[in-house]
């Protein structure tokens, strides 16, 4: 079974995080571990609370995952909390095989909150962990800290932050476009440095997206560890994640979860009506 790793922050409603990791890597037959970088709650206000892991904890998961299961088929990045955290992860990265798929969801910004990492981390996600990236997965406001955009409000303007991107050293950029881009249709642009594809479903009338992009890239990452083709992996996690969002789990009427099983049950739903998936 391939093992897979997420270093990222613990959602305490689970809907990302590694919470939504984990259980991402569950639907895709794989065995996943995990490093916690920090706790995330959400307020009555729905406002994100981060608490970050000390550095030295954070060096000892870090030094457990390679002393005891040295092979690994896929890493993937999600909130690391503090610099100091991205530094010592970036250092972390650079000692492990070349070969090892690195998915970058670079949490720089929360849909649920007006968080944001202080500018130092935007340089060092720019200058140590974006190169180190198979593929990275910003949203649109990510996308505009680590493009130097200000406005990203088309598909053409995140071609052009997908290239900017690109030019730190990451392999392949995803730039999701969510629902702030006009229009019935949810856009992500992939870029690999010569070709642009546009991965598009249509729009979900719910408010169940939290973990959205915490499952995206965790089901990239599974689909590089079975060896798909990147754009191929994107592409699947672009459908995985629209099921995941469709079948979400409401907490009240404006808010939810995503649930990783969405495309399971539909997959059976199809089978028992015996209509093509």
């Amino acid at each position: 079974m391939n093992n897979i790793l997420t270093i990222a922050g613990s959602d305490t409603i689970s809907g990302g995080g590694l919470q939504a990791d984990l259980r991402t890597f569950q639907e895709y037959g794989m065995n996943g571990l995990n490093v916690l970088t920090c706790i995330a709650t959400l307020s009555d206000t729905q406002m994100i609370q981060v608490d970050a892991v000390q550095e030295e904890l954070l060096n000892e998961q870090l030094n457990q995952i390679t002393t005891y299961l040295p092979q690994l088929n896929a890493i993937k990045l999600g909130m690391l909390g503090t610099v100091d955290n991205a530094v010592t992860i970036a250092r972390f990265l650079a000692r492990l095989r070349e070969d090892i798929p690195v998915i970058i969801d670079p949490v720089l910004a929360l849909k649920e909150s007006p968080l944001t990492l202080e500018l130092d981390a935007v340089t060092v996600f720019q200058e140590q962990l974006l190169p180190l990236a198979t593929i990275v997965t910003p949203n649109l406001r990510e996308a505009e800290l680590l493009s130097g955009m200000t406005n990203i409000a088309s598909v053409d303007d995140m071609k052009q932050a997908a290239a900017n991107i690109f030019n730190f050293g990451a392999k392949q950029v995803v730039i999701k476009g969510g629902a702030r881009i006009p229009g019935s249709q949810a856009v992500d642009v992939f870029y690999d440095g010569s070709t642009y594809r546009e991965l598009v479903v249509s729009k979900l009338p719910t408010n169940t997206t939290n973990g959205a992009g915490c499952t995206f890239a965790s089901a990239i990452a599974c689909g590089l560890a079975k060896g798909l083709p990147a754009e191929q992996a994107v592409a699947d996690s672009k459908e995985f994640v629209y099921y995941a969002i469709k079948y979400g789990q409401p907490f009240s009427e404006d808010y939810g979860n995503v649930w990783q099983g969405g495309l399971a049950k539909h997959r059976k739903e199809r089978a028992l009506s015996h209509e093509p998936s």
